[in-house]
């Protein structure tokens, strides 16, 4: 083999093995075992779950640092963390951990505080309803974090909970999240079977890349949409298929 072709089979190989090391990969098999969180017993699940503990513990600290959600010492913050918006990513050979989760923001908690005080009905305030992905790294130090954008009604929307997490799949390294908002400005439910008369559903594509060793996230509208009626992971992994990216 000359020179040349030698050059080019290593730099054929080179690109091949960055590419894949590069690829995000997404499961719930924690600290290495076979199973599925959800596929555990109690007993194989108790060190999991004290790490969640930790997890969340390190996240709602620094949601109360930086000012996002309400400090209220004698309640526990508004904070929705659900079931199915966690997993473990394996991202440029780094391990990290994801939370997507739901809170309700400060000004909202401020405007419930003083719609009490002041004997009066409370308010949807837009935005004050948050879905948020949220990446830790091995040590649960924070890697980044992305506030989903809910532009419908300039804005005025109201996130209203995580409804699944998945990997936007093969080729491309992004997670996608599915959730429900409603409309801010709308009347509230007066009876309790009309709870999610007026919900939203939708899906959104967080890309992740690497610079500078940084982690990055963004959210991708390009190809699905904001806002979209697309409910369920699978359905967002085809329109991504179709859009070609």
């Amino acid at each position: 083999m000359n020179i040349i072709a030698k050059l080019l089979l290593s730099a054929s190989i080179l690109t091949i093995a960055n590419s894949a090391w590069a690829e995000l990969m997404l499961d719930t098999k924690y600290f290495g075992t076979n199973k599925n969180y959800n596929q555990l017993d109690w007993d194989e699940a108790k060190p999991i779950n004290a790490f969640m503990h930790n997890q969340k513990e390190n996240i709602k600290k620094d949601l109360i640092k930086s000012g996002e959600v309400f400090d209220d010492p004698s309640r526990e913050p508004p904070i929705s963390w659900g079931g199915v918006g966690h997993a473990h990513a394996v991202f440029n050979n780094k391990d990290y951990y994801i939370r997507a989760f739901d809170y309700q923001n400060s000004k909202q908690t401020q405007e419930n505080r003083q719609s009490t005080i002041e004997k009066r009905e409370g308010i949807a305030v837009p935005g004050g309803g948050v879905c948020m992905l949220y990446v830790q790294d091995k040590d649960l130090n924070k890697a980044a974090s992305l506030k989903i954008a809910l532009p419908e009604n300039n804005f005025g929307t109201w996130c209203n909970g995580v409804d699944g997490l998945g990997a936007a799949g093969k080729g491309r390294d992004g997670v996608i999240v599915a959730l429900s908002y409603y409309l801010t400005g709308k009347a509230p439910a007066k009876k309790a079977q009309d709870i999610g008369q007026g919900w939203r559903y939708m899906t959104v594509l967080i890309r992740w890349r690497e610079e500078n060793g940084k982690l990055i996230l963004t959210q991708d509208d390009s190809c699905l949409g904001n806002p979209n009626k697309i409910k369920d992971i699978p359905s967002a992994r085809k329109a991504l298929d179709k859009c070609g990216i």
